[in-house]
Order: structure tokens, then sequence, then C-alpha cells
């Protein structure tokens, strides 16, 4: 049985993760298993239900985009009117350790502060907190002390990085990018690297257009969505990368004009790449046509504008292309 790390924050909620088999009770979810290549220019049939979208910044197409660090002292002494006396004890232990340099002892008790009850807005905070972490223990080349989710390894003579990759469940993509490697070709016997344990999973808030990146069960990072308009809602429900669907710039015919847009195309409207789903529970089984990709207008990013589909900003798209492998 999976387990679900993800939390409602609204009525519609969908889980992105890597799992068998996958239970998920009161919340509508989509699951990502990290098989097969990438195809370009492949076509892909007519969406049959709506879109959605997330909230956040735009970042360039294949950059990785970090949050400036925020001062975990001014979250504490905020959380002081607001937290209760667990959450506050707890958010004074991470403060120490950052203070410390503890990185992995602070993400770790900041990742339990995120089930605790608490008020929105410190919980944002909080979540900033997390992303900033990741900058050092996930995004950098350097394995933090204690850390279960990422270690060194040493190449050994006939490794390939997508062999490593496949065994530690992340796309050897992104352990190119954290290890600044250029060519899977480079890699020599002894080399050390740093590898990832994943998998990689997301929870997506339709209700408030937010996508939410976790590494096992550690939150990584928010992103903002766009979700399906009205009468072409995005479907709730377990779901996870179709096997062979993570496309870039497929051909994609417009089920609702019949325009059928390759990837030079000026007005082309999937943006930078495409993930498909497909449904794994009762819900969402018999729906085809979903996906999660980037978008010709971004505007749209935060609003009910999708066909039913969830579009994120192209240079996230790109970064999420990375770390979920289809």
């Amino acid at each position: 049985m999976a387990v679900n790390y993800g939390k409602k924050q609204g009525s519609k909620t969908i889980v992105f993760y890597v799992a068998a088999v996958i239970i998920l009770a009161g919340a509508a979810a989509v699951f990502f298993y990290p098989f097969g290549k990438k195809k370009k220019n492949q076509e892909v049939q007519p969406v049959g239900q709506p879109t959605a979208a997330v909230q956040q910044t735009p970042i360039k197409q294949g950059q990785i985009q970090t949050q400036p660090t925020v001062g975990l002292g001014q979250v504490v002494s905020e959380a002081n009117n607001v937290a209760g006396p667990r959450v506050l004890a707890l958010l004074k232990d991470a403060q120490q350790c950052v203070s410390e340099g503890k990185i992995v002892a602070a993400r770790n008790t900041l990742n339990d502060v995120l089930n605790m009850a608490m008020e929105d807005s410190l919980r944002q905070q909080v979540k900033q907190q997390l992303q900033a972490l990741a900058n050092d223990w996930l995004l950098s080349k350097t394995v933090q002390f204690g850390d279960n989710l990422c270690t060194n390894y040493k190449v050994e003579s006939g490794d390939l990085l997508s062999g490593i990759a496949a065994k530690h469940k992340v796309p050897y993509k992104f352990l190119m990018k954290i290890n600044n490697i250029t060519s899977e070709k480079s890699l020599r016997a002894g080399q050390i690297i740093k590898v990832v344990n994943g998998p990689f999973h997301a929870v997506a808030y339709l209700s408030s257009f937010t996508l939410d990146l976790y590494l096992q069960n550690v939150y990584v990072k928010s992103y903002k969505i766009g979700t399906g308009r009205a009468g072409k809602e995005t479907p709730a429900g377990l779901w996870r990368a179709k096997v062979g669907g993570k496309l870039i710039k497929p051909v994609w015919t417009d089920p609702e004009t019949g325009r059928t847009y390759k990837s030079d195309d000026p007005d082309y409207p999937l943006g930078s790449g495409w993930i498909a789903l497909e449904g794994i529970d009762s819900r969402t089984q018999n729906i085809s046509g979903i996906a999660i990709h980037g978008t010709k207008d971004e505007a749209s990013i935060g609003t009910k504008s999708s066909q039913g589909c969830i579009r994120l900003y192209n240079g996230e798209l790109t970064e999420l292309y990375d770390m979920f492998e289809a």
C-alpha cells in the first residue's frame, strides 16, 4: 500500500506519486512512475478532460529555481504570536540546527512541523524555509551529514548513469544536473557522484492552484499551476505518469477546434513539454487525455483556463520533467 504524504488544502486534491499500488481516501491524486524515455514530436491524442495550473514565479526553461534564504529567526518571532507551544518549540529547534550547520536535522524538524496544525500563513513560511534548505541538501553536489535521502556513490567500471539513477528511482538527467555532468559518456570508474534516493512525487491542490513537490515524504518546493475551466474541470483522483508519455513539444490536435499543432507553430499551445497521466483509481481509470504540460499563455497560470490538464510555467515544467521519469 502506498502512503499518502500529501495534506488536503481544499475540496479537491491531486497527488503525484511513484508507487505500484495506491490507495487514497478523501483526496484526488496524480501518480508518476519513473519509467521509459522521452520522445520528441510524437502526436498526442485529443484531451478529453480539463487542465490545471500552479502559482509560482516563472523561471527560464532548463533552470532549476531556488528560493532565496529566508531568516528562520523571523519565522520564530512571528510564530510566538500564532503557533502552539509544540510548533514553536520545534521551530526554535530548527533555528538552532541551522545556526550549527545541521541542515538535515533542520530539514527533518521543519518537515515534521508541516504535519501539525497551524495558521496557513505560518505554514507557507515553513515551506519557504524548507525550499531554501533544499538548495543545500538536494540541489547542490554536497551530501549533508546524516542525510538518508542523498548519498555519495563511487562509479564502478561498466556503470551507466541511467542504471545508477534507476536503482535510486530518480531520472538520470536530474543526477546530471546536480553533479554538473554535461554528458553521460563522461562518467569514469572511481568517480564519486551524489545520488538521490527517490522517488519524487507531488500533490496538486486544485482549489489553491498549487502543486507541492516531495522527495519521498520530505517537502521540497511548491509550484503555481493552472487548472481546467468550468465544464472542463481537472478530474480529481489518483494518477501516475504514463509509460512512454513524457514528450518534448509533441504534435497535438485540439479536440475543440480540430486543429493540429506542430512544435514549430508560432502559436503552439503546450509550451516546453508534456507528461501524460493515466488514472489508477475508480474516479480516474476511465479518463484519458490528461497531462501536465507547459503553456504559451503564462498569464493563465493560477486560473481555471485549461481543457482539463495541469499547466505550469515552461521553465518549471522542464524542472519537473527532469525529476519524473515516465
